[in-house]
């Protein structure tokens, strides 16, 4: 599993609901200062090891972040896999399309004909209504709630609780603030906070470290 933060302990959760928490066999972090810890029982390594593994690998990217980007994407262009993980208690209705890399939180709800991109992390409590497409790397904070048709693009992180109406898109890599209630398009790289919620500055990259 990459990450050996919140995200990957909870994620670890998932997986032990599914009965398959033998199946991890570690946590991995890049410049790790955690190796040989043991955290909820299982092991920290650093990236280095990665070099010793086979192609039959697995991975888990359990890391809550837009910038776990670059690290997945140098792992699978060297032909690792990365699994998707659905919670058992999530409500799949039909047509639902969750791309490779996903992880699926408890009691997320989607009601059908949704798709989500690669390695999105759709977190517990999320309402996805009809018809809304999710892009790639896409985080989705704890009980936000997307109306029917809405379009997230590829990078977004929206944050908790958030609400965004219908037919309402969000450009990619934008932000969108915790409790922010979105009623009208937001534009690419965007900051976007309050009721209603307005972009009130252009992202850079090296905000992220910052704002999460």
């Amino acid at each position: 599993m990459l990450g050996a933060g919140n995200q990957a302990r909870e994620t670890l959760g998932f997986y032990k609901d599914l009965g398959r928490f033998d199946d991890v066999k570690g946590l991995i972090e890049e410049n790790c200062r955690k190796e040989g810890a043991v955290i909820d029982g299982k092991r920290v390594m650093d990236a280095s090891v990665i070099g010793s593994f086979g192609k039959d690998v697995v991975f888990i990217g359990a890391i809550g972040s837009p910038l776990k980007k670059r690290w997945i994407e140098e792992l699978e262009l060297k032909g690792f896999h990365f699994d998707t993980v659905i919670h058992p208690s999530a409500i799949m209705g039909d047509f639902v399309d969750v791309a490779k890399g996903c992880i699926v939180c408890p009691r997320v709800v989607f009601t059908r004909n949704i798709k989500v991109g690669r390695h999105s992390i759709i977190n517990i409590n999320s309402n996805i209504s009809h018809d809304c497409q999710i892009g790639d790397f896409v985080t989705i904070s704890p009980g936000v709630n997307l109306a029917g048709n809405v379009k997230i693009g590829d990078g977004c992180w929206i944050g908790i609780g958030a609400t965004i109406n219908q037919e309402v898109s969000i450009g990619k890599g934008s932000f969108i603030g915790a409790g922010a209630v979105v009623i009208t398009d937001i534009p690419d790289g965007s900051v976007a906070v309050g009721v209603p919620a307005k972009p009130i500055r252009r992202l850079s990259e090296s905000d992220w470290k910052k704002l999460i």
